[in-house]
Formats: C-alpha cells, structure tokens, sequence
C-alpha cells in the first residue's frame, strides 16, 4: 500500500521519542513504536487502537494526537480526526499549522467550502507559497462554483444535469451528504434508480443509523432493480440495528416468503412444468407461495408509492450532519419527486410476467382449443410493453401464436421474423413457427378449406361432415351450384376429415399443391381425387352417371 506523504513525514518524527526515551513513563515508547509500524504498513485500526493507549499514558503529547488523527483519516472517520487534529491545535496553541491543512482537505472532502476556507488561510499564512495549499485553494473555488450550480438545477428540477453536477462535485468531496443526497434524489427522478440505491446505501454508512433510510433502500433494490444482495443487505443492517423494528421485521417476512416462492417459479420453468407455473402464480389457496402474482402485486403497490419511499432521505437525518450555514438557506430534501411507473420496469415483476407467458404459450400448443390462447395473448402483450422488453423472444412468440390464431398472418410473420432475429437467428423452435406462419400467410392468399366449408379451425369432425352437407345442397350442379364448386367443396372435406392431411394443411401444406413438397395429388383413383363422390369422375349427363343423394351420407353412387 502507498502511503501518504504525511505518513511517511510522521514516521521520520520517530527518532525524537528515541531521543527522549528517558523523558517517557515506563513502556510508553515500545507502544509507540509499535503504533508506528502499524502505520507504516497500512494497518490504520490498529495504529489507532495503540496510538489510544499511548495517549491514556501521555495525554499532553500533540504528536500523538496528530498520528491518530492521520489514522483516523485514512479510516475514513473524519469526525473523529477532526477531534484529534482540534487536540493538536490547542496543545500548540495554534501553531501546528499542518492540522489546518489536514482540517482544510477533511472539509473539502465533505464538501463544507465555509469551513475549509479559514482553515486553510490559517495554514497560508504561515506558508504562503505552499504548492498543496494553492491547489486546496482551488479546489474549494472550484466546489463552490459547482455547488451553486448543482443548487439551481436541483430547484430548476433539471434532473440529468442536476445529476451530472453533483459527480463532478462528488470526486472532490466524496463525504459531502448533502450533494450525494441532492444526487440520489435528481437520479431518481431522473429514472436512473440503481444510481439512487447506490447513493442511498453510501449515506446509511455516512449518517446516523435510521430504519426509514434502510427501509428505503430494500424497496428501491427489491421491487425495481434486478436481484441482488443489496435489498437483503439492507433489511439485515436495519435489524442489526433495531431487531424489532416495526418497518424492517415485516419486511424481512415478505422478503422471505416472496423470494420462496421466486424459486419455486425457476424449479417449474426448468422442468417445463407449465401447469405447475401457472397453478403457482395464478391459483389462491395451495399455500404461502401460491397466488404468487397477486402477492407479488400487492407488495410492490404497498412499497413503491410516493408516501412509502419519499422523501428518500428523513430530513432529520441531513439536518444532524449538516452544518447551521447551509440549513437556514437550502431545502435540504425534496418532499415531492416523479414517481416511476412499477409495473413497466419492476425487473421482478417482469420475471413473473415472462413466466405466464412463456407457460400459457406452451399449453396453448398442447391444446386444441381456445382454453390457454386468450391468456397467452394477455400475458405475452403485457410483457412486450415492460421496460427492455419490446424485443423479448418469450414475449414476441406468444404474440405470434395470438396473430396466427386471429388469422392475422402477415403481423405473426412479422412478429416471428422479429423473435427470430432477436434469438439471433439461431432458435429453431422460433423458426419453425416463422416457417408455418409463412406457409400459412401464402396458404392464406390461395385457398382455406375451412372457409370453404364454413366451420372454425378448431372445428371437430362431426361439425365438419354436417358443414360439408349444407354446403353441398348449394354447390351440386342438380341444385343450381357448378362442378367447379363442388370439386372445390369435396376437396376441402377430403383434406380435413383426413387427420393427416388436415395435420399437414393446419402447419401451413397444401396437401393438394404440386408444389407443396407432395409431387402432386395425393388420391389416386384414376386421376380423380373425389372417387367417394363421383364415379368415374362423371356427372349427370355424363358417362360415370353420378348422383347425389341428401339422406345423411356424403354422397353415393348409382349404378346403371
């Protein structure tokens, strides 16, 4: 580790205890020489710990208050090195004038500019020309410039400059609270959360400890942010701090049991139980995870509105760590700030919504009917309306199916063109359904044997064979209908009380398009594909002497 100058300065000021031993109560100077090798190989707790109890010993050394205090610095315990460096001072009677240096940069470094300015010309004017202390100088012009500013647009709600300001503050004066709080509340309104959470998290180990703020934090980290151990992390120091807290204890339950049922979620998906997922997220009374989307839902409403999360800092808070300068001109938190819209961009609840719609579009291709297919186009159209996920695969599968199944193949081509890119051209499972919906769209442009017939796609064999009779009293040539449409109607019947064949027409394939992989017609009698209803391919009038009879069969034959 690279000390500090300062360090290394300390450590030459050694040899005058050495020098002095005699002068020293019995074992004093082994503790201070011990406290000295701490310092100097970076083990700042303990050089504090040892400086401590050789100041118990010698409570009038100033150069033991000063090493401390150096210690303390680089612990980050400003207030505790102030104290130190304040002890230095009034032993020398004010003389000292590098623990007015080191005042200067601790109060830069928290950004209070009116108490680093006299700090800092009492050092100057003992050492004018002092290089450190010009570029201190500017540093503190420089963060004054910039605080004004971060200040009008703050109160200007200008959220993103507001939040660009406040960094550049922020890499001078890393403790100042009152800038890292105007940030967290500008990023947040801003709709950059991570940022806010993140600064939240380094006030509650710059401020006092406070359930509210921690409180804050696992909501921010919970509900709106990707997973991670931060909204955890956050309950676990709350109740470190207040095991009964009346805020955090709850919490930490709902956490538990949310998450349970989150894992549960994963397990089902990994073992492609659809049933299992939907009967988990959607179903009430199977236990403390089930109905795990109206749980979910609940929560985040509960937890993400304006009086649960703002203001994001307690006032009171700020008001202990910042100086009596700033509070009587600066609104030190904003008690009103944009919300964000928790339902588009809950990363959780995003994973939920994936999940129903991955599972009903699952179902809604294991089942014939309508069951599953109005809550996969529910699910998968809400899930491409979230934040990030306009492209999502899941969500763009789903809504492709839901076009197919409206008949509205030029929008599910589009759609599964759409997933198929976004899979990177690489998803098979994708690209069969994009083939189909090609096949379908064409299919779409020439003939559709259940329009021919009347009946749904849905439609099972008896509804089939009843629509083929109607149609057929029309479209006989006895009956006022032409040879071309009742070619047109037979061929429709053959084709779908065939499974196969219907198998065959429902992914897209003309069974009866030379051109659709079959090599031509699939029915051989004599060239004729409707032999069932017409003898010899004849008609009345004709040699085959073919007549249709309406007593319940689909045709017969009569012979001569």
């Amino acid at each position: 580790m690279r000390l500090p100058r300062l360090v290394l300065g300390l450590l030459c000021l050694g040899g005058a205890y050495a020098d002095q031993g005699g002068l020293y109560p019995p074992g004093l100077l082994p503790l201070i020489n011990r406290a000295n090798a701490l310092l100097s190989t970076g083990q700042f707790s303990e050089a504090a710990k040892i400086y401590t109890e050789a100041i118990d010993q010698s409570p009038a050394d100033y150069l033991l208050y000063y090493k401390r205090a150096t210690a303390q610095l680089s612990l980050q315990r400003h207030a505790a090195a102030l104290e130190d460096f304040n002890k230095v001072l009034s032993l020398t009677s004010n003389t000292f004038d590098n623990a007015h240096l080191m005042k200067a940069r601790i109060y830069i470094k928290e950004g209070q500019y009116d108490l680093a300015r006299p700090s800092l010309k009492l050092y100057m004017k003992a050492k004018s020309k002092d290089q450190d202390a010009e570029e201190l100088e500017k540093e503190i012009e420089e963060g004054e410039q910039l605080y004004l500013k971060l200040d009008k647009e703050r109160k200007s709600q200008l959220w993103t400059a507001c939040v660009d300001t406040a960094s550049s503050l922020l890499r001078k004066a890393s403790h100042a609270v009152e800038v890292r709080s105007w940030r967290a509340e500008c990023a947040f309104a801003s709709g950059d959360l991570e940022s806010a959470a993140g600064d939240l998290s380094r006030l509650s180990h710059l401020l006092q400890p406070s359930t509210t703020l921690l409180s804050h934090i696992f909501r921010l980290s919970y509900f709106l942010l990707p997973p991670s151990p931060g909204a955890m992390n956050a309950l676990k120091q709350c109740l470190l701090y207040d095991p009964d807290s009346k805020i955090c204890l709850p919490q930490h339950r709902l956490v538990k049991n949310l998450d349970k049922g989150f894992a549960q979620v994963d397990e089902l998906l990994g073992k492609e139980d659809w049933r299992g997922v939907v009967k988990l997220l959607l179903t009430s009374g199977g236990g403390k995870t089930s109905d795990l989307w109206r749980k979910f839902e609940d929560a985040m409403e509960e937890n993400v509105k304006e009086d649960a999360i703002l203001p994001l800092i307690p006032p009171e808070l700020l008001e202990s760590a910042i100086p009596d300068a700033n509070k009587k001109t600066k609104k030190l938190v904003l008690k009103s700030l944009p919300m964000p819209n928790a339902s588009k961009i809950s990363v959780q609840r995003q994973t939920l919504v994936r999940a129903l719609c991955k599972s009903f579009t699952h179902l809604a291709d294991q089942s014939k009917g309508d069951e599953y297919k109005g809550q996969m186009g529910k699910w998968c159209s809400e899930l491409l309306t979230l934040e990030g996920c306009a492209d999502d695969m899941d969500g763009l599968v789903g809504k492709g199916e839901d076009h197919l199944g409206n008949e509205e193949y030029d929008e599910a081509v589009r759609v599964f063109e759409k997933a198929f890119e976004a899979s990177g051209r690489s998803d098979r499972n994708i690209h069969s359904r994009l083939q189909k919906a090609q096949k379908l769209l064409k299919q779409s442009k020439q003939k559709d044997y259940y329009k021919v017939l009347g009946v749904s796609r849905d439609a099972d064999e008896k509804t089939i064979r009843k629509a083929f009779r109607q149609a057929a009293k029309s479209a006989h040539p006895d009956k006022g209908g032409s040879e071309a449409k009742m070619s047109t109607i037979n061929e429709a019947y053959e084709v779908l009380t065939d499974p196969e064949l219907r198998a065959r027409f429902d992914a897209g394939d003309d069974p009866n398009d030379p051109s659709g992989g079959m090599g031509g017609n699939p029915f051989a009698q004599g060239g004729h594909p409707f032999g069932q209803f017409f003898n010899s391919g004849g008609f009345p009038g004709g040699s085959g002497g073919f007549q249709f009879h309406f007593n319940g069969h689909a045709g017969g034959r009569k012979g001569h």
